[in-house]
């Protein structure tokens, strides 16, 4: 029988506060009318909570609570700027699929900024690569799939201005197919007072964007878990061409392994006694029982460049990866899952883990059946033996993901 579907995590790397935090500030909006902060005054607490998160993330390496009220204030201040910017419920809520991926409602995007782990490791990335282009006149730095909040910069953009740093060197342009979003975005700009520091907002797919001025710095997260859904890979190909001879790209390094291990293990029993992941809280034992099958692909700006590209009309493409095997001897492999698992190096040391945000958790492949044959078959079952040869490619499509063959 097909080992059972491994559950999506039923511990979130969100951290219980902040999952809260919405449902708070829909109680105040009922309250809103009596107790509102006049304009200047909330666009004041605005700034301050962000002046102070990042001041602090980028000063030192925050206990787990004091990191989670920082961003519990910041969220709050964020979601009254966005619930000013007044939008539409399709503009919230409309999602799709287009040529590249999942086109992520606005509504859903907001709770990017939960992810307290991803947004820390992308704001101190971001900052040492600017610093690391000290002396350069002008850096223009493009953001596509920014969403409503530009999470990963903007609050480093107001950490800038409110010391009046680099406000004539950086150029922000911003991107977002979702009109809801540059609604909530432009709002958000003025807001932060941070207008001098953007060069445009622009409502597009970033397939047909073709910038006027070359990309000194590139900021893109357009990922889910196992490097999946979102047209992070289609994006950075087609802007690869307008990056500058020295650009920067964030992440610099995204690097793909799989891995078995069995599924009620890696995802139930590992967190039964947590209210959240994070890599610091992984049980070894449970670790120990994984076995790893290698590298099956890593991003890099070098990496793109050298992409194999193996077209296959229609629009779809296939991007060539690494092989690896799969061992024999290993009792009960056939009760483990096939789990592709990311970790993130936004810059320099700056690293995302497994289990530290939604992006890296460990996806589970079920279409790989190891020295089994389900009893009820899917059309996608790759049945693989012991020993076999696993080769992967990275389908470009609506649908984006990794793709395992038998070598």
């Amino acid at each position: 029988m097909k080992p059972k579907n491994a559950p999506s995590s039923p511990v979130s790397f969100a951290d219980p506060k902040l999952q809260e935090i919405c449902n708070q500030h829909l109680r105040k909006q009922l309250n809103s009318l009596l107790n509102q902060l006049p304009k200047n005054e909330a666009q004041q607490a605005l700034q301050l909570s962000l002046e102070n998160l990042v001041t602090k993330i980028l000063d030192t390496q925050l206990p787990h609570d004091q990191l989670v009220e920082l961003f519990a204030t910041a969220y709050e201040n964020l979601l009254t700027s966005y619930q000013t910017a007044e939008l539409t419920e399709s503009e919230q809520t409309t999602s799709y699929l287009n040529a590249t991926g999942l086109v992520m409602s606005v509504e859903h995007a907001l709770h990017t900024f939960q992810d307290i782990y991803r947004v820390q490791a992308f704001i101190r990335g971001i900052h040492q690569a600017l610093e690391s282009k000290q002396g350069s006149q002008k850096i223009h730095i493009v953001y596509p799939a920014c969403g409503p909040f530009a999470p990963l910069l903007l609050p480093l953009i107001r950490h800038y201005a409110a010391s009046d740093t680099a406000r004539h060197q950086l150029k922000v342009t911003l991107i977002d197919i979702q009109p809801g979003a540059i609604k909530a975005l432009n709002k958000l700009i003025s807001d932060l007072d941070i207008s001098d520091y953007i060069h445009e907002v622009l409502c597009c797919d970033v397939m047909n964007y073709h910038p006027n001025h070359p990309i000194d710095v590139l900021v893109m997260e357009a990922l889910q878990h196992g490097f999946t859904r979102e047209g992070h890979l289609a994006f950075a190909r087609h802007l690869a061409p307008y990056l500058t001879a020295d650009a920067i790209m964030l992440p610099e390094k995204i690097v793909v392994t799989a891995s078995l291990n069995v599924g009620q293990r890696e995802f139930v029993d590992q967190w039964k006694d947590n209210k959240r992941t994070h890599s610091s809280l992984v049980d070894e034992t449970i670790q120990s029982e994984r076995v790893c099958l290698g590298e099956v692909f890593s991003l890099t700006l070098e990496s793109l460049r050298k992409l194999t590209v193996i077209p296959l009309g229609d629009g779809m493409e296939l991007i060539e990866c690494n092989q690896v095997q799969v061992p024999k001897s290993i009792e009960n492999i056939d009760k483990t899952n096939l789990l592709l698992c990311v970790t993130v190096t936004t810059f320099g040391q700056e690293k995302i883990s497994e289990y530290d945000s939604g992006i890296t958790h460990p996806l589970c492949d079920m279409s790989v059946c190891i020295d089994f044959v389900p009893k009820v078959a899917e059309p996608d079952d790759l049945l693989v033996k012991s020993g076999d040869r696993l080769k992967f490619y990275y389908k470009l499509s609506g649908a984006p993901g990794f793709l395992p063959t038998i070598a």
